[in-house]
């Protein structure tokens, strides 16, 4: 049975490339959910079976797969490096934070032991509760931070209606700003951002007629870059070849219907627009991550059977390049970003460009950075960036975020 139950998953796993599969699998996966199919295929893979992170989701546990270290241990170190986060705010006063999100174990533990870390009530809100804002109304919190998610679309547009009528209606404090929760998941509005604002970024066209696509596709070079609006871990993604298999996925996007690779959700389908991006050759790729005044860095890896750098669950641990930490650190000051992800492209002649920009970000490990074997952060004191060892990024990033957030509500 066990070798029957792998081998469905290695087949799901390999249909997944295929769009036809894709739809057919989100049609027949409430009837397999429903005779336990599913639970079982969790079951036997730990996780998500097709999430290439499902094995670092353990709610208060991770595994150290990803480093290239041979001999450091971080289960020996948690007690040398662990940070008091106490230590980072500026105010005494005993808060209490709300919490939107969409609840679920990992989070609802991670915001647990942030608060408990802090000293800091909480009250948690649920983003489909009908009677989420008189609730909110009648609650006495000092502020809210909001854990947007996507799920599908249905969950990822109720997030974003949340942050539109609280930010515009409500005397609420919000953290994250309304700038980077409306680019979250949204790569549509982040292609028009970076446009606008003359940040450098690969080439980008957003269309929503066929005809106009067609008309792009015909004059094109091969490959280009097909990006879905909403998607992590280039689940997303697709890099076309040629006009045949543009032309194809043109046709699904705006006569049928495309679901992403990992995607088993209908509500997650997607039609009507097509995101192309120029494809930049021979790049490196860098994860830079802000949560308030902590910076980190590392470059993003893979394996050479695999096709991108986002999703393969490799990192390598680098020293910081200061001139890629300097291009985020001076997007950050500029735009007002709070906790920003951001993901960005070195080419041959060393230009950068951003890929991506999430204000909430995939951290499951204790510590997003590690340099010479140490785990830490980078902070900028007087125009030169230091390096501070310590676990800042335990409970999801989520302790890190409260105590910025914590710091702008004493000001």
């Amino acid at each position: 049975m066990k070798s029957f139950i792998n081998s469905l998953v290695s087949t799901v796993k390999r249909w997944n490339d295929y769009q036809r599969f894709r739809v057919f699998f989100a049609e027949l996966y409430p009837i397999l959910k429903k005779i336990k199919v599913i639970k079982l295929l969790h079951t036997i893979n730990k996780g998500s079976i097709l999430d290439p992170y499902n094995h670092i989701k353990n709610v208060g546990t991770f595994v150290n797969r990803t480093y290239n270290v041979e001999d450091f241990n971080i289960l020996e170190s948690l007690d040398k490096y662990t940070i008091d986060f106490k230590s980072l705010t500026t105010s005494e006063k005993n808060y209490t934070i709300g919490f939107i999100l969409n609840p679920n174990e990992y989070d609802l533990y991670n915001i647990n032991e942030s608060c408990k870390a802090l000293d800091v009530k909480q009250v948690i809100f649920d983003i489909g509760n009908p009677d989420l804002y008189e609730e909110l109304n009648n609650s006495c919190v000092d502020g809210i931070l909001l854990i947007p998610s996507f799920e599908n679309n249905i969950i990822r547009n109720a997030f974003h209606e949340a942050a539109n009528i609280l930010f515009s209606e409500s005397c609420l404090k919000i953290y994250p700003t309304f700038r980077e929760l409306s680019i979250y998941e949204c790569k549509r509005s982040l292609a028009n951002f970076l446009k606008i604002n003359n940040i450098p970024h690969p080439k980008t066209k957003v269309f929503y007629d066929y005809e106009r696509a067609r008309n792009f596709i015909d004059v094109s070079d091969f490959p280009v870059v097909f990006k879905s609006n909403i998607g992590a871990s280039s689940s997303g993604v697709e890099i076309l070849k040629n006009k045949k298999q543009a032309l194809s996925l043109a046709r699904r996007l705006f006569f049928k219907k495309y679901l992403r690779r990992m995607e088993t959700d209908k509500r997650s389908g997607e039609w009507g627009y097509m995101i192309l991006q120029e494809y930049i050759h021979e790049v490196s790729e860098f994860r830079i991550i802000k949560a308030g005044d902590s910076w980190f860095c590392y470059q993003k890896w893979k394996s050479e059977r695999q096709t991108f750098f986002s999703g393969s669950g490799m990192k390598k641990m680098i020293n910081p390049l200061e001139v890629v930490l300097n291009f985020c650190y001076d997007l950050a000051c500029k735009h007002n970003f709070t906790t920003m992800c951001f993901d960005v492209f070195m080419n041959k002649q060393g230009r950068l460009f951003v890929s991506e920009l999430q204000t909430w970000f995939g951290s499951f490990d204790p510590s997003e950075m590690y340099v010479d074997n140490v785990p830490g952060r980078y902070y900028l004191k007087n125009g030169t960036w230091i390096f501070e060892p310590g676990f800042y990024n335990v409970y999801g990033s989520i302790a890190l975020r409260l105590c910025h957030f914590m710091n702008l509500l004493s000001e």
